[in-house]
């Protein structure tokens, strides 16, 4: 599943479409609502995929405000930090194999390799700067934006 992305006036290819899958979505979302609470609040859909968005007028507002930390550094810092403390949680119970290390049709757990722990589920979702800067260069074109 992805969240696509749509331009509502776009003024270049560039704010036509953004397309992130779930993995990618839910945390990029997050560090908008974590950088602009005062724009994204605005949003109240999100984390879905129900045609919420910003216009024209937050979603450059919301670009720039990317755009700068991007620039002074503040965008690396936060994944940097974000990836040391998923880095630091502790494996977990596997749910897909109960625990056991073992799953119904092969010798061992694909999740959790057989030992019955894994790694929590956050991990699974990532932020890299790379997927900042192509979002902050949609906003800035896309004439404002809904989510689908």
């Amino acid at each position: 599943m992805g969240m696509d992305v749509c331009g509502k006036n776009p003024d270049t290819e560039e704010g036509e479409y953004f397309r992130n899958n779930v993995w990618h979505w839910h945390p990029l979302w997050e560090y908008c609502r974590h950088v602009a609470p005062a724009l994204t609040e605005k949003v109240i859909y999100g984390h879905s995929n129900d045609g919420d968005g910003l216009d024209a007028e937050d979603s450059k507002r919301l670009a720039t405000c990317l755009e700068q930390r991007i620039e002074n550094g503040e965008a690396a810092a936060y994944v940097t930090e974000r990836d040391k403390t998923f880095a630091a949680l502790p494996d977990e119970f596997c749910w897909l194999c109960g625990g056991t290390g073992m799953k119904a049709g092969s010798p061992k757990c694909s999740r959790c390799n057989g030992t019955g722990r894994a790694q929590p589920w956050e991990i699974e979702y990532s932020l890299d700067v790379e997927n900042i800067e192509n979002f902050a260069r949609f906003l800035a074109h896309c004439g404002g934006f809904e989510i689908w």
